[in-house]
This record gives C-alpha cells, sequence and structure tokens, in this order.
C-alpha cells in the first residue's frame, strides 16, 4: 500500500509516523512545491511539483500516482483540500482513494462566518459572532456582543491577521482597511482546548477523538498541550460532527468559559498539534491504511491517558540540494 502525502512542508513527524512499520504502508511518497519543505527529504521518494494554482498541477499529481502505484492521497494544505476533493472522481476513477472531507464540507469549515451560521442552524454552542462592521453595530445596540471582541479573516488559516480589540474606533479602522472580510467574534477568556478526530470513511462516524488543552500556541499551532477526558466534551464533538460530511482526519478547536463548551472552528484535515495524539496511542495512519483495505476501525474514542504533556521544539536538518 502507497500513499503520496501532499505539500508535506514541515511535517516531518507525520510522514515518520505514516513509515512506521506497524500502521501497513509500505511507501510514503510526499511532494512540494519548494525544495526547501524538509519533509519531503524523509519521505520514500519526494517531487517538487508547480504550485497547485497552476493549470497543469492535477495532472502532474496523477502521473506521480501512476509512477508510483499510489492508494491513497492526502492533502494537508488549506487551500488544496477543496482542489483534491472536488476534483475526487479524477482519483477514484484510477483507483485511488482521496482522503478528503466532501468540498460542501470544506469549503463551509473554511468560511468562519458560513460555519458560525451552520453550529447555530444545528443548536450548537458557539460564542456570538458577527461577519460585517454593520452586524456589529447592530448586535452591540441590542446587548447580544460586547468589547473586547476577537477579530480574525473569515478565510484566514494559521492565525494570520487575528487580533483582540477593546474599542469601535480601532475596529472599524480594522475592517475598513483589511484585504479580507473579518469576523467579529466575542472575545473568550476561558481554557482553550484542541481536538484531534478520526471520521472513519466507510461508517462515516468518529472512530477516535482525542482532546488536550492548550497551553500555549505558536503562528497558530500548539506548542504545549495536556491530554485531558471529558465525557461532556465527547459528545458534544460527536454531535457537531454528524452535522458535517467529515471524513478522515479532523482537527478540531473549542473554548470552555465558566464549565461550558463553545465550539470554535473545524479544519477537515491533520491538525499541527496531532503529534501529541499519536505518542498518546491514537493512530491516525493506521486508521486511514485500515479504511484503504476496507476495513472498518473501531471505536476507540477516549482510549489514551490523561496528564501527558506534549512540549515542542526546534529541530532541523542539513543537507546539500
Amino acid at each position: 500500500m502507497n500513499i503520496l502525502i501532499l505539500s508535506c512542508g514541515t511535517r516531518n513527524k507525520l510522514v515518520r509516523y505514516f513509515k512506521e512499520k506497524q500502521n501497513g504502508i509500505e511507501k510514503v511518497i510526499a511532494t512540494d512545491c519548494s525544495a526547501y519543505a524538509p519533509a519531503l527529504y524523509e519521505t520514500d521518494s519526494h517531487y517538487i511539483v508547480p504550485r497547485m494554482i497552476s493549470p497543469d498541477y492535477l495532472d502532474v499529481i496523477l502521473d506521480i500516482c501512476k509512477k508510483e502505484q499510489i492508494d491513497a492521497v492526502l492533502p494537508l494544505q488549506e487551500d488544496e483540500l477543496y482542489l483534491i476533493a472536488s476534483h475526487q472522481k479524477f482519483f477514484i476513477d484510477k483507483g485511488i482513494i482521496p482522503i478528503v472531507s466532501s468540498p460542501e464540507t470544506i469549503e463551509l469549515c473554511r468560511d468562519k462566518y458560513a460555519f458560525y451560521q451552520h453550529l447555530k442552524k444545528n443548536d450548537l454552542p458557539v460564542l456570538p459572532s458577527c461577519g460585517s462592521i454593520d452586524e456589529f453595530k447592530n448586535c452591540l445596540d441590542k446587548g447580544e456582543i460586547d468589547f473586547p471582541v476577537f477579530i480574525k479573516p473569515i478565510r484566514g488559516c494559521g492565525s494570520i491577521g487575528i487580533q483582540k480589540v477593546d474599542n469601535m474606533e480601532l475596529l472599524s479602522v480594522l475592517c475598513k482597511y483589511s484585504e479580507e472580510d473579518m469576523l467579529i467574534q466575542t472575545f473568550s477568556k476561558g481554557k482553550e482546548f484542541g481536538a484531534d478526530i478520526y471520521v472513519d470513511m466507510l461508517s462515516h462516524k468518529p472512530a477516535s477523538i482525542f482532546v488536550k488543552e492548550k497551553l500555549r500556541m505558536r503562528a497558530g499551532e500548539t506548542e504545549k498541550s495536556v491530554s485531558i477526558k471529558d465525557e461532556k466534551l465527547f459528545d458534544l464533538i460527536k454531535q457537531t460532527v454528524t452535522t458535517l460530511e467529515l471524513s478522515g482526519p479532523v482537527d478540531m478547536d473549542i473554548f470552555c468559559i465558566d464549565g461550558n463548551y463553545f465550539i470554535s472552528e473545524i479544519n477537515p484535515r491533520f491538525g499541527g498539534g496531532y503529534p501529541h495524539a499519536y505518542c498518546c496511542g491514537v493512530n491516525f495512519p493506521k486508521q486511514i491504511a485500515n479504511n484503504i483495505t476496507g476495513k472498518e476501525n473501531a471505536d476507540t474514542i477516549g482510549q489514551y491517558e490523561e496528564g501527558i504533556c506534549m512540549l515542542k521544539y526546534t529541530d532541523l536538518m542539513t543537507m546539500k540540494l
């Protein structure tokens, strides 16, 4: 069984996990548009490809799949998820399984305001949010939202452009001159949690849920965290997942304020903090391998140890290219 990881970037640990023999993957191949992506050099073979906006990008990927006898394709980058999902038939017709959620769900999760409206529609707990300065002023007048607020690009990722705002003057300026539409959300003063979820690609039910309390963030990724268990939160995650057409690895952000949980975001891909889950025995590569071979994964939700800390640190590699 061979897997192709797209836009591997700096996901060296993820590549290593897929290469571990007990996970059932024979060859791990990866691509990136940059020769300076370090994860490329930990794979069995790798390819430098055009940027995903190139008109021949999919043809290049399909050629690699044919050459390397690829069984499944795993996109990691935000924009690439939708590209692969919206062209699933290209891969399926060639016997290749794209490890992606539905294109509709990917688009919904990418649009933070649309996702907020989806949660509201399904009576799921979410922090009050507005999709424009005019909507915010209206909600402010009604007492439905108040300062401080947290603003972020509606289609942003990686914590780029996020900011806490305490007054209308600054908020108006930021929204007026932003190049993107901004989501204006009640500022959370509670704890932040992350969930790594595996939605079985055959049963379409969550097979694994791993939750960690985020202790420190850097550049949008969890840098320090500790594993926790809470049946109440597990139930909320399962309830949320059932409202979407998710498949494979999923990353979810949750806030806890005064003992109440609020869903923040869902990213239908591997999260940057997934290594914490893997080190605690929550093995998504093995579950992916099971699905590729037509085997459903058993329910292992919550089967890990609490109180295990993840502490990230910087590493490097040197080579002559």
